[in-house]
């Protein structure tokens, strides 16, 4: 019995760091930034979709649908738009108050989202549902995932120029590793932007509303 009993006790004592280390795994101050992100689009998804209940017409209809289908006009506008925000997001990174403004552009990406998904979900009911799921969705979701990582390098690039600025940090200050994840980022954007397009061009002809 002895012998069973500190077999039970050593194998507890295994798993119990393990145990402990699975539930310290998720650091909210680490991954806030996400859900900060996330709350922030969810609120330009409402005022998005608020305000074309209110300003239905066929002018806001004509700016919401694709008019040309082309592979490469798909891939110049969306990459225009999708690298204008980055460029904005990392714009702030230099600015010693970055983190009240930033919070800006995931509110404009939800508005432009919840404008076009409801044009479709008013106008083509069930059929724009399936349309939004196939065709919009998959490409939001990778472009604000981008976006919120990008906040994220420019709140920690702010914060240290805020305190190189106010003689706070000991630390040498270095740009390059910033740089680098801008760089990563920027080429996670011109993905984005030939996923939306290739999505839009192969499927623009087989689904139809």
């Amino acid at each position: 019995m002895d012998k069973v009993k500190d077999k039970q006790n050593s194998i507890e004592n295994m798993l119990a760091p393990t145990n402990k280390k699975e539930k310290s795994t998720f650091d909210f101050s680490e991954n806030k930034f996400i859900f900060y992100c996330g709350l922030f689009y969810a609120v330009g998804l409402f005022i998005g979709s608020y305000f074309y209940k209110l300003a239905q017409s066929d002018k806001l209809n004509e700016l919401v649908m694709i008019k040309d289908n082309s592979f490469a006009n798909l891939m110049l506008s969306n990459f225009c738009a999708y690298f204008s925000l980055f460029l904005i997001t990392a714009f702030l990174g230099f600015c010693l108050i970055s983190t009240p403004l930033i919070n800006i552009v995931p509110i404009f990406v939800g508005v432009a989202t919840g404008i076009r998904l409801s044009y479709y979900f008013v106008n083509y009911d069930a059929k724009g549902v399936g349309y939004s799921l196939i065709m919009i969705v998959p490409y939001i979701a990778l472009l604000i995932t981008t976006i919120a990582y990008t906040m994220k390098v420019s709140v920690e690039l702010s914060a240290k120029i805020r305190n190189l600025v106010k003689g706070e940090s000991k630390e040498p200050f270095e740009i390059n590793p910033y740089l680098k994840k801008y760089l990563l980022l920027a080429v996670a954007i011109i993905v984005v932007s030939v996923i939306d397009s290739g999505l839009t061009k192969l499927l623009f002809s087989v689904v139809t509303i």
